[in-house]
């Protein structure tokens, strides 16, 4: 009769023990299920982020193409300006070389 005690006992100790592994391991699983539901939760701010991130670089890739654009368009007038202004100034040029040998040529006369 010891025997069968001494069996059971050993028995319930194995089950209380195997009851307590069974109690760590279900909280162990509740604590990484929520570990999971918090990390998915980040990774979809995270992928939203992101998504927004690229479209405002699209955007500013966009608008620096245009100012390229606008650029190149300025600094073709700028140019344009430049060269009439240079004509300008050497028809100009011409002009008072040619009124002063006008007057010149007037006075002598005189």
């Amino acid at each position: 009769m010891f025997v069968w005690f001494d069996g059971q006992v050993h028995a319930e100790s194995k089950l209380e023990g195997l009851e307590d592994m069974v109690r760590r391991l279900k909280a162990q699983v509740d604590e990484l299920t929520r570990q999971n539901q918090d990390l998915g939760g980040w990774k979809a701010r995270l992928t939203q982020e992101n998504y927004e991130l690229q479209r405002q670089v699209q955007e500013l890739d966009s608008s620096n193409g245009t100012m390229a654009k606008a650029r190149a368009a300025l600094q073709q007038q700028l140019d344009e300006a430049k060269a009439r202004l240079d004509d300008e100034s050497r028809v100009s040029h011409v002009s008072v070389v040619f009124c002063t040998q006008q007057l010149k040529h007037n006075c002598s006369c005189l």
